[in-house]
Parts: C-alpha cells; structure tokens; sequence
C-alpha cells in the first residue's frame, strides 16, 4: 500500500455461523459478488471450492499446460516459485491444467500435546511418551485421579489422562495410526477390467503386473468403516468407557472385563483381587462437550486432564496467552495402532491463499496488483518472520529445529526438548508418517456427520452402550451416495424410469390439489359477502397490488425458482446443468432424509401436544381466574415481547449438562423428597430427551399470546349458555363438553393446521441448541434443508427436499381454506 496509492488492503467481514456451516456467509458474499478478491480455501476443501467455481485460475502467472498432462511442469512454470511447491499440493490445486491456489507458508503438524508436569507426577517419564495404543493406555491410567481435587472445575471428576474432541478431523489419525485410508480411489485396468485401489495421498498407480493407470479416471470412495475405522472408533471407545481398578499393593492400573465386573474379582498373576463397585473407575479421558467450562482447551489448562490431540503450533499460543509455563509442554506423535500395519502418525494442514472468481471482472492492471499481493503472503519470508518473532517471544522450545538451524538460530537449539528434536528428526526420515486432512470429495460435510452421529454420541455421558461400528457404516454408505462423493451414471440410470413414474403421480396430485383450491376461491369470489361489499372499481386493486408484488416478489418468484433448481445440478456461480429428476432419486436413496422425516413427524407430535395444547388449557384457567385477572395475563404474555434469540440462548445455560447446571439443581433438591431418585441429566446431549428440550422453549415463551386468543374466543359464548346448563343440573365437565369446546373448535382446527404446517418448517430451536444433534435425534427436515443449501452448498438437493415437503403440505392448505370458508367471527365482549 506504500508503494502503491492506488491499493487499498482491507479485510472482509461476514456473519458467523455455527458448525460446518462457516464458511456459508463468505460463499453468500462470492454469489452476491461481495466477496474478497483474496481468500484461504482450506487444503481440504479446496477440491469443493473449483467444482463450485468460487476461485479464479492463476495460470496467467504461473503457466499454461502445452503438453496436455493436467498439471503445470516445471518446463512449464512461468514463475519460479511454482517448482518449489511440493507435488502432493500441485495435484490438490490444480484441475485440468488450472492452478487455483498457492499453498501458503506455514506448515502445521498435529500430534498429542501433554504437561510434562502432571507427567512426572505421575512417576512417568516426560522425554520417553507412549509410542503404542496400549502404551498410551498405560500413561493415561496413571495420569488419571478421579478423586483429585481440581481448583475451578465444573464437573468435578477429578484429573484424566487425556480429552477427547468430537471433531472427525481429530479421529482420523487414529485410523491412520491403525493403518487404515480414509479416502481410497479406485482405478479400473482397461487391460483385465480388474479394480486397483490406491491411497488418497497417491502420486503413482503402477499395478503388480507393472501396468500404469496413471491416466484412469479414478472412483473415489470414502472407506471409515473400514476394519481400521472401526478399530479407531473402538479405541475411542475404550478410552472413554473401559473398566479398571488400581491394584491396592502394586499401586498399578488393572483393566477388568465384563465379567469381573459382575463378580466383583479379579486375578493378577497368581493373586485374587476383590474390589467394590465403588473402586471401579470408568474410563480414562474426558468428552469435549462444548459446553460451558468444559472445553478441550479449559480442561487442559486447569489440569483435568493431561493429554490432548491439537496442533503442535497451538503450543505456543497455550504457553504464551494462558499463562502455562512453556517448559511445562510438549507434544509427541499419534503412537502407533495394534497390528503390522500400526504406525506413528502426525496430522499437516497447509491450506491455499486463492482468488476468487470475482476477480475475473477486474482489469488486466488490477489483477496484477491483487496477484502481487497474493504472492506477497505467502512469501517464505512471512513463515520466517514468524520463527523469529516465536524465538524473541520465549517460545523456541516449539519452533522446528531445522527452521532454528536455517535462520542461523542455532543458539536456540538448546531450548528444544530432546523428544520433540527427535519427533522432528524422525517425520524427516519417515519413521513418523505424515497425512492430510482428505482433499477429495466435501470432506467438511463428513467431518459434521462423523462429529454428530457418532463420536460425539461415543464421548457423550449415554454412550457406554452405543453401537460406533453401524453408525460408521451409515456415515460411509452416505458419503459414498452422494454426500461426499456422487453415484455413478451406472446407479442413476436403473432408477431413472421409477423415479419417472412417482414424480408424474405426485405432480398429477399436486395439481389436483391446487386446483381444489383455486376452484374454492372461485366459488367464494361468485357469492355476495355482505350488503356492504366494494364494488368493482380500480381502487381496491390500488391498494391491495403493493401487498400483492411483494408477495409475488419475495414468495412466488423464489418458489418458481425453486421448483427449476430442484432439476439443477445447482452451482451459485457458473453454469448449473439439468440433471432431470438425479436429485430426486438422490434424495430418495438418502437414508437421512427419511430419517429426518421421521424425526419431524415425531417433533410435529410432541410440538402439537404441548406448544398447541397448553395454550387451550391455560385459556380455560384464566378465564376462571376470580381476582387479578389482567396481571396473570400479562405475566404469561410477557415472554412473547422477549426475543426468541435471547429465549433459546437462556435456556441452553439452563441446560447446562454438568451438576452444577441450574435444573440439574433443581434435581438434586427435589432428591430430597421421598420416593423421587433422580441423577444429574445431560437434556441435550441425551437422544432421549434432546428433542423435547427443544420444544419446551417455544412451549413457554408462546403459550401466553396464544392463550388470549383462546380467551377472546371464550368471552363469546353467551353467560345464558352456562346458566342453562346448571338449571339443568349440569356441572364443569358438562359445561366444558357441551358448550366451551364446541364453541372453541373452529378455531382449534384452524390454529392446528396452522401450527401443524409451521411445525413442518420450523427449525429455530434446534438450529441454536443442538444443530440436529446429538445423533440424528433432532434433525428435522427444515434443518437438513438448510444444512443440504448452506453447508453442504448442494442447492439443488435441498431445493428438491424443500419441493417435497411443500407438496406434502399442500393438503394442508386445502383443507384449512375450506375451513376458513365456514368460520364465523363476532366481536366479543372484553373484561
């Protein structure tokens, strides 16, 4: 910007979202075409970020493929920088000959960062870290103190050896450590027809017979309920929910099984252990829940626990900004699953400085300048600004040794702990395997699903019993559907003629419905309402045709646009193809969706059960309220006034899982009455309980204005109605049946089809307090809509869910104009 006036470097801002889903407002901002002309796509995302055209293509800089082989050689590189770019993050960022990104200059290792303190503590050696599973057991059994008393901490269980992140980015080292591939691709000899499967990571594809498949267009395939994913998931498990005891005379841990348990005994050589139930302990690690004070990085710092995967850079920021001392730190490798194909492993993430496509309308000058500021970040010199700047801030103890060592640091060097020089040593030798996040297929919408359906349901308080390895295998069957890689033209193709026959029955429904209820306008339009009625003049047209281009602009225009893109292979940029009905067939194969709408039909019944009833129930006792009348209604209206934003935030605190929640101690002074034994609940993290907790919420704020409805109604059913019933001799249940009901059921059947509709499309709650967790417990179909749109950016898909569920309800607005046709209202007397 010195050097040149005319640039002006600002950064962008955006909304930010929960979830998987972060990345949607700046996606909002490239199709609004607000976006920044610079951006980081992510290493694993960046494959997504081409197929959806977002980036602009860089070869104008860095070179053209003349020879055809969809890469940029260095005969062919026009800038120097590109032959220094490894080849692994050429093949990521480039796409038939275009280059997208230039990866950026820090390089980040994940691996398990530990106290060093709460290690010698625990009479274990700091410098020789576990380099197996069991290894790893072992230390986190003798770093684990259930009864250790923690200043600060919110559940109160004492010290663990390590903290497990629901995260599937932080599971798939451990399957890597087990030997497994996450993401395998499939090549087809065109010689023997026989099926080669290679690694994600693979830059050669010589078969055993010596033939080369370089030029086979693979079939990429998502493999984590392979053996390996199930191993690592097990693991996982284990960790969390084994079983095991402290031997009383060698102090040592011993694991049990099932069955000591039952017994209460357990043999140790030529020795019997008797133990109560009291002095088993469960488990070796602790759950991020997300929640409150029990967060990975909180739970580290008070020293719950001593152990936890993140990236070893995050070291210095821990030891720097927290106040751990930094020679309390260290960090070593994922140790080595069980088996030949165990293997010590370590996470790198170097993701992509990109343009974006906007970038395109820009001039020739103008696009220069931004690539000269695209090179300028991730310039060799940024990444060794930043070693220094770690070294003069006391941090050299985390700093790569051959970065000290490049930059003629080596005064440092001493500062290095032995064990993480050797770490380094032997990633350089390749004794230590190193792996990416994967680059292929929409890989963040499958760390989402392996997030919420099953490692958090593993590390929740209700998943000792969970079964990991069916709900790996539903993930794997879901990405290799559609949700991280597409079906093949082979799988559409048999099921384009049924697809065919069910779409013209439900469109030959649909339009019946329509006309059904455009012929009962019709017929309302042909009768005299009233002996007042307007006649036919220009002004009514007048005053009702703003109403009427609003909502043609902001409701019609969408859903016609709507309807088109359901038939879309939908892009927000680019073009966007006609697929005919792929993405109905896609939908009908999604096990998910019709799991959602099992879980909308199941959170339409508990909505109407309680946020419809109660209102009815509540009318009926206010009306029979002697004194007070107007306070009582304006203290259950006031929560209406409040937004709802604020409502649900408050009742998440409420929810708090730990004892230390508010109506779990609530809970604990109930105890105290007898004959009511109830523990601490874990409300939205219990598939149980978690979709009731988010309906009662909407139950409590909303029950107050919609009881005065109800109320308004009562006040006109004529007293003389009432008085007739006690001549007769009736009583309250009389009066209830006979003539309150009766005179209230039009308008219950209207506000029920009005709830039960809104229902259907209602998500706000469970968006805010679970995001469709835990499990699919909460996932209902206007979620899975919005989650298809804006995280998983598959418009078209989530178009035609969208298409579906409007069809469903279709009858529903029939049948509440028909309704509506037979109500009368009169004004009612108020007191």
């Amino acid at each position: 910007m010195r050097e040149e006036p005319s640039i002006r470097i600002k950064e962008w801002g955006g909304l930010s979202l929960p979830g998987g889903a972060g990345r949607a407002p700046i996606m909002m901002g490239i199709a609004g075409r607000s976006a920044p002309d610079i951006m980081e796509s992510w290493f694993h995302i960046i494959n997504n970020d081409i197929n959806q055209s977002f980036l602009y293509p860089l070869n104008e800089w860095i070179g053209e493929d003349r020879n055809g082989n969809g890469q940029i050689d260095d005969d062919e590189a026009i800038w120097d920088r590109w032959k220094d770019v490894p080849l692994q993050w050429r093949r990521v960022a480039t796409r038939n000959g275009k280059v997208y990104g230039i990866p950026q200059p820090f390089t980040y290792n994940m691996g398990v960062i530990y106290r060093t303190d709460l290690v010698r503590a625990a009479g274990l050696d700091p410098l020789s870290p576990p380099q197996t599973w069991d290894e790893l057991i072992y230390w986190c059994q003798k770093l684990t103190d259930p009864n250790k008393d923690i200043p600060g901490s919110v559940i109160k269980s004492g010290q663990r050896g390590i903290v497990l992140m629901p995260h599937g980015f932080f599971w798939l080292p451990w399957m890597q450590s087990a030997g497994g591939d996450p993401i395998t691709q499939v090549r087809i000899s065109p010689k023997t027809g026989i099926e080669h499967i290679f690694p994600m990571e693979a830059v050669a594809f010589i078969t055993p017979e010596g033939e080369d498949l370089s030029n086979v267009d693979p079939v990429w395939r998502a493999n984590f309920a392979s053996p390996q994913g199930i191993e690592a998931m097990g693991f996982f498990h284990r960790l969390r929910w084994m079983k095991w005891l402290i031997d009383p005379q060698t102090k040592d841990p011993v694991n049990l099984t099932a069955e000591d348990v039952i017994n209460g005994t357990v043999k140790v050589g030529n020795r019997e252990i008797a133990f109560t139930p009291e002095e088993v302990i469960t488990g070796v690690a602790r759950g991020d829940t997300g929640q409150r004070g029990t967060g990975s990085g909180e739970l580290f710092v008070r020293g719950e626990v001593a152990m936890m995967p993140a990236l070893v850079q995050d070291l210095a920021s821990a030891g720097g900004s927290i106040g751990l001392n930094p020679e309390l730190l260290s960090w070593f490798p994922f140790p080595a699953g069980p088996g030949p194909k165990g293997q010590r492993v370590v996470q790198i993430q170097r993701h992509f400085a990109v343009m974006t496509e906007g970038v395109s309308r820009r001039p020739k000058a103008e696009r220069d300048k931004i690539w000269k500021a695209l090179t300028s970040i991730t310039e060799d010199a940024v990444r060794d600004n930043g070693v220094r700047k770690q070294v003069l801030s006391g941090m050299a103890n985390f700093a790569n040794p051959n970065d000290l060592k490049r930059l003629g640091l080596d005064d440092y060097l001493r500062d290095v702990p032995m064990d993480v020089r050797r770490n380094y040593q032997q990633i350089d030798e390749g004794a230590i395997r190193t792996f990416t996040e994967p680059f292929m297929g929409f890989w963040v919408t499958m760390d989402m699903a392996l997030k919420t359906h099953c490692i958090s349901l593993v590390i929740a308080e209700t998943g000792e019993h969970f079964d990991y390895a069916t709900a790996l295998k539903k993930i794997e069957t879901q990405a290799n559907s559609g949700l991280m890689f597409g079906r093949t033209e082979k799988e559409l193709a048999q099921y384009r003629p049924w697809a065919l026959a069910i779409f013209s029955g439900m469109a030959f429904v649909l339009v019946v419905f329509a006309a059904l209820i455009i012929r009962s306008f019709l017929k309302t339009g042909n009768k005299q309402s009233s002996a007042t009625a307007v006649g036919y003049s220009i002004a009514p047209w007048l005053m009702i045709g703003p109403a009427l281009i609003l909502i043609g602009l902001w409701s019609y225009y969408p859903l016609s646009r709507g309807i088109i893109m359901a038939f879309q292979d939908y892009k927000i940029v680019g073009d966007s193809k006609f697929v005919g009905l792929d993405n109905f067939i896609g939908m009908a194969l999604d096990q998910s969706f019709w799991v959602s709408m099992l879980r909308t039909l199941q959170f339409v019944v508990l909505n109407v059960a309680l946020a419809f009833c109660t209102p009815i129930v509540l009318a009926l006792l206010l009306s029979e309220v002697p004194r007070g009348k107007v306070l009582y209604r304006t203290l259950f209206f006031l929560p209406q006034v409040t937004s709802g934003l604020v409502i649900t935030l408050i009742w998440k605190l409420l929810y708090d899982p730990t004892p230390q929640g508010l109506l779990n101690q609530m809970i604990k002074l109930l105890s105290w009455l007898p004959l009511i034994h109830i523990g601490p609940q874990t409300w939205l993290q219990d598939p149980r309980l978690a979709m009731l907790c988010c309906i009662i919420p909407t139950v409590w704020a909303s029950m107050g204005a919609s009881s005065l409805i109800y109320l308004a109604a009562l006040k006109g059913v004529p007293e003389e109605s009432y008085e007739a019933v006690e001549v007769d001799g009736g009583g309250m249940r009389t009066k209830l049946t006979a003539i309150t009901l009766p005179t209230l059921m039009p308008l219950i059947i209207i506000n029920f089809v009005g709830v039960f509709i809104a229902t259907f499309q209602n998500m706000g709650n469970i968006f805010l307090l679970t995001f469709g967790g835990p499990g699919d417990a909460t996932n209902v179909i206007a979620l899975k809509i919005w989650v298809e749109a804006y995280n998983n950016l598959r418009f078209g898909m989530a178009t035609t869910m969208a298409w579906v569920l409007g069809s469903t309800l279709i009858g529903f607005t029939y049948l509440q104009v028909r309704m509506l046709r037979r109500v009368e209202f009169r004004k009612a007397n108020w007191d």
